[in-house]
């Protein structure tokens, strides 16, 4: 069983050390590196110091006890900081996200620099640390960590359904690993918590069960830094972040408009599907709002609220409607025989295969193919 931990957890140090090594590379680093940055090397000093423990290295242990110790209580945090990097300005982000550190900061404060001191030292007055009472605010580390988990996942989710808002394709702003990411560490979670309540009503297991834990956070660690190095980001416009404008929209338009707004967005309306005949912007696949509303000489605050509150659809729903309509008009022409279906797709603004076979059939009922057989 040493054997396997130990092959494991050098693999894990060395996976990390690769990782941080790519990132310390990148020249001009964007706040989601920098946040990597502290992340990898907090987990880098946890799987040295479960390496340490299980060789008995007792100065390797006192030296990764601290970062090994608060990791738990600033991973939550962390993470959900590199949510809000990916999507939104850097300025001003990180001292607005400070907050959720404090409780990070009283833990190494009240519980982790005294429990490291007392280990070294002996201090008795420090030998509270020691007490079931301490123990048991420990254990809160998981639900702590498992809190975190799920805001950053409700973050991410707002802020996927917003890039829906702006971009006409989501193919380089594909952030499904980190929803995987973060529902694989709550499974992870889940049964640690799981052994913590067993250990509190039936005592202690024999072996360290956090073992288990830190495994499965080496295999969580190589799938982010495979996908997280280099992740694109996506800038939200600020109007898309206020609730009123993007997240509460009424649905019906008579009640929040006026007769002479309701006659400006008619008027534009007519504008948009004027342009989107004759222009046919959508077979750009790197589409954004922003062009489009160049393109109807409005902003992309306007359009934005005609879309969303007059027109009830997403700006990323719209233009790929137009481009299964451009799809459907080609995929039996004469002209395109010779041309797979996807690369049909690409021609009519698509960048992604899986995405649109996806939006395809939900648009139609059918995939390309069966719609292709059915209208032979």
């Amino acid at each position: 069983m040493d054997l396997i931990l130990d092959f494991f957890l050098v693999s894990g140090i060395v996976i990390i050390a690769i990782i941080l090594l790519q990132l310390f590379k990148v020249k001009h680093k964007e706040l989601p590196q920098k946040v990597l940055i502290v992340l990898f090397l907090l987990l880098f000093f946890v799987a040295i110091h479960f390496y340490a423990l299980l060789h008995n290295i007792i100065w390797l242990i006192h030296l990764c006890f601290l970062p090994n110790d608060i990791t738990t209580t600033i991973l939550g945090p962390l993470l959900f900081l590199y949510v809000k990097t990916l999507f939104l300005k850097e300025d001003g982000l990180v001292k607005n996200t400070l907050g959720h550190f404090i409780p990070a900061f009283l833990f190494a404060l009240g519980i982790t620099i005294p429990t490291m001191l007392f280990n070294i030292f002996k201090i008795d007055t420090l030998a509270y640390t020691h007490t079931n009472f301490i123990r048991t605010i420990i254990r809160f580390e998981s639900l702590y960590f498992t809190l975190y988990l799920f805001i950053s996942l409700q973050l991410l989710s707002r802020y996927r359904k917003l890039s829906k808002q702006k971009y006409s394709n989501l193919t380089q702003y594909d952030f499904n690993w980190i929803k995987i990411m973060f529902l694989s560490a709550l499974f992870i979670m889940s049964i640690d918590i799981g052994i913590k309540l067993y250990e509190s009503f039936w005592g202690d297991l024999s072996w360290n069960a956090d073992y288990i834990s830190v495994l499965c956070m080496i295999v969580l660690v190589s799938f982010l830094g495979y996908y997280g190095v280099n992740q694109s980001k996506v800038l939200l416009p600020s109007f898309l972040l206020n609730k009123e404008k993007a997240l509460n929209i009424e649905k019906t338009k008579d009640k929040t408009l006026s007769p002479n707004k309701k006659e400006e967005f008619e008027t534009l309306k007519h504008k948009l599907e004027q342009v989107l005949h004759t222009d046919r912007p959508y077979l750009d696949e790197d589409l954004t709002l922003g062009k489009l509303a160049q393109q109807v000489s409005t902003k992309d605050k306007i359009l934005s609220t005609l879309l969303n509150q007059y027109l009830n659809t997403t700006f990323y729903d719209l233009i790929n409607k137009y481009r299964v309509d451009a799809v459907k008009e080609k995929i039996n022409l004469d002209s395109y025989k010779n041309y797979s279906l996807f690369g049909i797709a690409c021609e009519c603004g698509f960048k992604s295969r899986t995405s649109f076979n996806r939006i395809f059939k939900k648009h139609t009922g059918f995939s390309p193919s069966e719609f292709k057989n059915n209208t032979l």
